[in-house]
């Protein structure tokens, strides 16, 4: 029988984790396929922009220390981004490499079946394999997501912390706004108590209310450990500095609002 990427994922016995990063693969993906420049594009370019945005969220898992993950949580998690990027038709030789020293360092602990350990030489080769991207872009299936209005969480992009507060849960999707924080570590609750909400400009002219519907945020806690729960019941930060206009909110989702967060300065 060939071994394919669902055995392989389905191998990793990693519950929300796997569907976490399946999806997140997925979602980019998606994106990435659908820019009008796709047709003129090599997939490996569309790769190497897939890859660093999904990055941008489970990095911070693999270069974690053992206080946050274990060893083995961010061998699985290797595994599992190796293998999901490479079903959508991608590959980066560096995670690969992580993968396939992940594969020795599971059977070395026994951490997996020993289906695993008997098909290891092939789910090495799988991965070693020239990806094929499917002919049909991915599809998303709707998800419904375990954050409250009322949460307060910190947010890890690039080493520096940002933090929101949950309005409410509108169709699947958390809908934020952020206080005006940015630092080398994440908020404390008395800080954040003394922090207004953060608008869409600097310019106090042109600084309007700004909250965002995060689609993609479904797990809580976060399997990437990106997005940290600090308080639920909460009250939210104070806006009313803030101009407003018509829209109740900005529909966006965690990889859009990422990249937002990591060119904030």
């Amino acid at each position: 029988m060939t071994l394919t990427h669902r055995n392989v994922l389905n191998h990793l016995a990693g519950g929300e984790r796997v569907e976490a990063i399946e999806s997140d693969v997925k979602r980019c993906a998606l994106w990435a396929r659908l820019s009008p420049d796709k047709a003129a594009r090599d997939p490996a370019e569309i790769g190497a922009e897939v890859i660093a945005t999904v990055m941008l969220r489970w990095q911070c898992i693999l270069d974690s220390d053992d206080s946050i993950a274990t060893p083995l949580y961010r061998h699985t998690t290797a595994l599992a981004l190796a293998t999901a990027v490479h079903q959508q038709g991608f590959a980066s030789a560096a995670l690969t490499a992580q993968a396939i020293a992940a594969i020795s360092a599971l059977n070395e602990a026994g951490a997996l079946s020993d289906q695993f350990r008997r098909k290891s030489a092939q789910i090495a080769s799988l991965l070693e394999s020239e990806p094929v991207m499917p002919a049909r872009r991915p599809g998303m299936q709707k998800s419904f997501t375990q954050w409250r209005a009322g949460d307060i969480a910190s947010v890890q992009v690039d080493g520096q912390y940002h933090a929101f507060y949950v309005l409410s849960a509108n169709q699947g999707a958390p809908v934020v706004e952020f206080y005006d924080y940015l630092g080398p570590v994440a908020p404390t609750l008395d800080v954040l108590a003394t922090l207004p909400a953060r608008g869409t400009s600097p310019d106090p002219k042109d600084n309007y209310l700004h909250r965002l519907a995060l689609y993609g945020l479904v797990h809580q806690p976060d399997p990437a450990n990106q997005f940290v729960l600090l308080a639920s019941g909460a009250e939210g930060p104070d806006n009313r500095h803030l101009l407003r206009r018509d829209g109740l909110y900005t529909v966006s989702d965690m990889f859009r609002t990422l990249h937002w967060l990591r060119a904030y300065r």
